[in-house]
């Protein structure tokens, strides 16, 4: 019972790690965006520069939001993660005392019978 809950620790750890890390929006792609709604939109965009810059911040704002929630997320499963564990293990020790008083009574009464 124990190595089941080291182990699912193990595995609950690992995808935390892996499910915190947010994929990175690369530059080229963001410049790629920009140039195809220029291409496509009939708007006249008059500087490039500061349009570039503006979506490069909202871009990394976006990305810092998203690592914030991932966290939050992740610390609930691994608070309903703790919280399940403790109960399994408490559990593991009820059924460890209810099976040694079951074996004290059986050995209570097998000793009765024998006593006549």
């Amino acid at each position: 019972m124990r190595i089941v809950i080291v182990l699912s620790c193990l595995i609950v750890i690992g995808l935390s790690f892996l499910a915190i890390q947010v994929p990175i929006i690369d530059i080229a792609k963001v410049e790629e965006a920009i140039n195809d709604v220029k291409s496509i939109s009939q708007v006249n965009i008059a500087d490039e520069e500061t349009l570039k810059k503006t979506v490069n911040l909202i871009v990394k704002e976006l990305e810092s939001d998203q690592r914030t929630r991932l966290k939050y997320l992740v610390s609930a499963y691994l608070v309903i993660w703790l919280v399940f564990m403790l109960y399994l293990l408490r559990l593991g020790r009820q059924q460890q005392a209810l099976d040694q008083r079951l074996t004290q009574l059986e050995q209570e009464t097998s000793d009765s019978q024998t006593d006549p």
